[in-house]
């Protein structure tokens, strides 16, 4: 039992692990009082401008990826999974290597995301009716075990 209180005592001395302790403490207060308002912010500005002009900003784009990634770089360092400190202290995170364009969602969208046309069909009195094709259903079973369509 001595031996490990010392080792646990050995441990509390160590200078390194108390200045880890600290950078991790301030970069959880940039991360929660600088960063995320700043997301919020960039969020609102991203919906304004596709409200306004139908498509995001790409330069906005470019600024939300690039926060994506420092935000990963910060919680990887406060969570021990990485021993680099992030930026100041290392470079700020690029991602030239990984375009942003705004048609990407266009290239992903299938013919069967388009809306399709209503179906006329003739009744057996003479009448047309017209009606909306059906949409897939998604099945889904609730906490008791029983079908849900």
């Amino acid at each position: 039992m001595p031996e490990q209180l010392d080792d646990i005592v050995d441990n509390l001395m160590q200078p390194s692990a108390w200045i880890r302790i600290l950078f991790m403490l301030a970069f959880a207060t940039v991360l929660y009082f600088i960063i995320t308002p700043l997301i919020l912010v960039l969020m609102l500005a991203q919906a304004l401008f596709s409200v306004i002009t139908g498509d995001g900003n790409n330069n906005l784009r470019y600024l939300g990826a690039t926060l994506a990634k420092y935000v990963f770089q910060i919680l990887e360092f406060i969570t021990y999974k990485s021993e680099v400190k992030p930026f100041p202290f290392s470079d700020f995170p690029d991602i030239e290597s990984e375009p942003i364009r705004s048609d990407i969602a266009e290239k992903t969208r299938t013919s069967s995301d388009k809306p399709s046309k209503p179906v006329t069909k003739q009744t057996t009195r003479g009448k047309t009716s017209t009606k909306k094709p059906a949409s897939k259903k998604i099945k889904s079973n609730d906490s008791d075990g029983a079908s849900i369509d």
